[in-house]
């Protein structure tokens, strides 16, 4: 979602100082809004990613979109994640799949922000078997919802935080300070596939 401006011409300010803290079950930490272009246009921040203890992407820009579903990160990062999880390529779906004996092997995906951690567990990191035949997929596989952003690291936009993300994830949009804020909550380590 790109920042933008209201018709009078004046900047939107959403004065936020304030949060419902019974949604959370951490003090939201915030962040800074990237300078990195062209991250810098949208609710850009910086970041880093780990598999288990092995980073798979450096600290970066990239975006926090609430329009967009899977995470897409760098190809770089992709073919780590991949390789890592011993994932392959469903041609029906598009997305990575997995047996159950690697799901049973499946680590924590971290995504360092600000000098605090969030995790997605093993079944956060699963598309919701409920969800499988609505994108083509076989009722019975397991897929994951990271993706290929389309471009290695280093062009200023290699990660979208989206939906599967910030489900885990309380979420503040600071637009008077210019920054994010995310905390968990009771969904964070949630099994719900």
């Amino acid at each position: 979602m790109q920042r933008s401006q209201i018709p009078n011409g004046g900047h939107k300010h959403l004065h936020i100082h304030r949060y419902d803290s019974s949604k959370t079950t951490s003090s939201v930490n915030y962040v800074p809004l990237t300078t990195t272009s062209p991250a810098s246009s949208y609710w850009g921040i910086d970041q880093s990613i780990a598999y288990g203890n092995s980073t798979i992407l450096s600290e970066t820009a990239g975006i926090v979109d609430t329009g967009t579903t899977l995470i897409f990160i760098a190809t770089d990062a992709f073919n780590q994640y991949k390789s890592a999880t011993g994932a392959t390529m469903d041609q029906n779906t598009g997305f990575l799949m997995i047996t159950s004996d690697q799901y049973a092997k499946l680590q924590t995906l971290t995504f360092n922000i600000g000098g605090s951690s969030y995790d997605l567990t093993p079944d956060a990191q699963i598309w919701p078997h409920s969800f499988n035949t609505e994108i083509g997929g076989s009722s019975s596989s397991i897929y994951l919802i990271v993706a290929d952003i389309g471009s290695n690291s280093g062009s200023g936009f290699d990660f979208v935080n989206s939906y599967s993300f910030l489900q885990r994830f309380y979420s503040v949009f600071d637009t008077t300070d210019h920054r994010v804020g995310f905390a968990t909550t009771s969904y964070t380590d949630a099994v719900i596939n």
